[in-house]
């Protein structure tokens, strides 16, 4: 079973105001209310989870360039902040 996770719209208690999860069927309706205080809430939508099972070929991988390359090519290093963005 997927486990859902869920945000407070307006005002709710600690434990909505922040994401909390759910252990729901797939086919089951979103929950609407939170379960510790009622307050109306919505399903978030989060990343996904990408498990690769077998090695990569060589043309699959990572393309890795120096700082001085990546200026070249306007790339910026790092990777972008972690975020769950909501409809």
């Amino acid at each position: 079973m997927p486990v859902y996770e869920y945000k407070a719209i307006t005002d709710g208690c600690a434990y909505c105001k922040s994401r909390f999860e759910v252990l729901q069927k797939i086919n089951e309706e979103p929950i609407t209310k939170c379960p510790r205080c009622g307050a109306t809430v919505r399903r978030l939508v989060s990343r996904s989870m990408i498990n690769v099972v077998e090695n990569l070929s060589e043309s699959e991988r990572l393309v890795k360039h120096t700082p001085e390359e990546a200026d070249k090519l306007g790339l910026e290093d790092g990777f972008a902040e972690d975020r769950i963005y909501e409809s």
